[in-house]
């Protein structure tokens, strides 16, 4: 087999998502052995699902800051920096919530998975306070 790119370079490897041989010089491109389309796929497929975790960060952010703001407020009228400033303290740290949370699953040891309920009730406690502390900190 040859490589996909240099059709006159014997292949070393193959791409790790769709099998095409690559020579070495193909082969050396990435960390891995990927062939130029897949790694742009994976690129394409990366940038999206950073862009919804983005989205759904500051959406979560902005609607818990917009009802935090409507709850606190109670219908006064106060300046406009004053305004700005409770609204976008609240977006800030209701933004860290779905990251915190995240980055304590991630980090969670599997030890957890045998508590008994009580155990799971504290542990969500705990969860939630971190993950909301996770952005203040």
């Amino acid at each position: 087999m040859n490589c996909y790119n240099h059709q006159t370079q014997p292949a070393v490897a193959q791409c790790t998502d769709c099998g095409k041989g690559l020579c070495g010089t193909c082969a050396s491109l990435y960390q891995m052995p990927l062939c130029t389309s897949c790694n742009k796929s994976r690129i394409t497929s990366e940038r999206s699902g950073i862009i919804k975790e983005m989205l759904l960060t500051f959406g979560v952010g902005a609607v818990l800051a917009y009802f935090f703001f409507q709850w606190t407020n109670g219908g006064h009228s106060y300046p406009l920096l004053y305004n700005i400033i409770s609204f976008v303290i609240p977006f800030y740290v209701f933004s860290g919530i779905i990251p915190g949370w995240k980055t304590l699953t991630r980090i969670t040891p599997s030890v957890f998975l045998f508590l008994p309920i009580i155990g799971w009730v504290l542990f969500f406690i705990m969860k939630f306070a971190l993950s909301v502390g996770y952005i203040l900190a």
